[in-house]
């Protein structure tokens, strides 16, 4: 993959290739670390819009039917002087949101001695004060009615007057306020949370690259966690929908939330192995054409050779048969001029 299509390769195809594409690992490995970085970003970003959006719905739902509630089956009731006062003889005790606040008990006629041994938790309104009651370490919080209303500068108020206020409130301002708020905490959270989830893993691929002896620095084993991360992080986030809205439950969900990344990077670690034994076979084979290649051209050239010395030897040994002919043809020329020079006297002597 060049660096122009890696640019170009946006989020979503990215995560597509991190959870379906092992063999895609080695590039990821060759990512620099602020890209890696930034992937993992944006994957957290997804996770906590997402989570934090459906946490919203929840929350406006209840306060919805909160408010619901109150308005339909919370008797009438009035605030003065920092006592509250309501037209009941008996407590009113609201459990529909058990689960997510806890008991709401209004008792405008009992003291807090008398819910000492409460251990659910929730909230207690009593005549001069609010009591939270928590069953973590921080026991029990209270706040006085007149500590809380003097800072709106408010001294009095009945049932009606706060039915007319809440129908008053900027709804799409509140909601915003509570996705804001809520994005930001789960951002926090998360992003710790994951983001040691991550380190563990590129712990785990630089020891199991070692032990594979490719020897993978830090840098390219926290790449391919970022992305091995990813799989589980979307399963992380249709389990808490789920859970969130049905109360389904996995006993050892974080297990397997572990399991799975873990999987995802010993496969990918594998997986560059065998690409890089794959490689240097390959590289290997190469050598051996690019031998054979250069044998057979030194072959050739030696042959080019040798047939150069035949020619080259050929018009020698003709100039040489010239050269022989053309002496013996001298010889041949001075015997004869000799014998006719000795025959000259007889024949004058045979004139005579």
């Amino acid at each position: 993959m060049s660096e122009e299509n890696k640019k170009k390769t946006n989020f979503f195809k990215q995560a597509f290739k991190s959870i379906k594409d092992l063999d895609k690992y080695e590039d990821f490995a060759t990512e620099l670390p602020t890209k890696a970085f930034g992937y993992f970003v944006k994957l957290l970003l997804v996770f906590v819009a997402i989570i934090t959006l459906f946490y919203t719905y929840q929350i406006v739902q209840n306060m919805n039917d909160m408010y619901a509630e109150f308005k339909n089956k919370v008797p009438e009731f009035s605030y003065s002087k920092g006592n509250l006062t309501v037209d009941s003889e008996e407590p009113i005790i609201i459990e529909d949101y058990e689960e997510t606040f806890g008991q709401i008990i209004i008792d405008t006629d009992a003291s807090l001695n008398q819910y000492e041994g409460n251990n659910k938790a929730g909230i207690l309104l009593l005549k001069d004060k609010c009591v939270i009651l928590s069953n973590g370490t921080t026991g029990q919080v209270t706040y006085k009615y007149e500590d809380i209303i003097s800072v709106y500068n408010i001294t009095e108020f009945n049932k009606n007057d706060v039915v007319n206020y809440i129908e008053s409130i900027n709804v799409i301002s509140l909601y915003s306020t509570v996705y804001f708020v809520m994005f930001v905490y789960f951002y926090i959270i998360y992003f710790i949370t994951i983001f040691m989830d991550v380190l563990l893993l590129s712990i785990l691929a630089y020891l199991v690259s070692r032990i594979s002896r490719i020897r993978l620095k830090f840098a390219p084993s926290f790449g391919i966690a970022v992305h091995a991360i990813t799989l589980p992080v979307i399963l992380n986030l249709i389990y808490i929908i789920v859970n969130l809205f049905t109360g389904f439950e996995i006993k050892y969900f974080q297990l397997m939330y572990s399991t799975i990344s873990y999987i995802y990077v010993i496969v990918a670690i594998l997986m560059i192995k065998t690409d890089f034994i794959q490689t240097q076979i390959e590289l290997m084979k190469i050598a051996q054409e690019q031998e054979k290649v250069r044998e057979e051209i030194r072959k050739k050239e030696e042959e080019e050779k040798e047939k150069q010395k035949e020619e080259n030897k050929t018009p020698d040994k003709e100039d040489n048969e010239n050269k022989e002919e053309k002496t013996s043809k001298r010889k041949k020329k001075s015997d004869g001029e000799e014998s006719t020079g000795a025959n000259a006297p007889a024949c004058e002597e045979l004139g005579k």
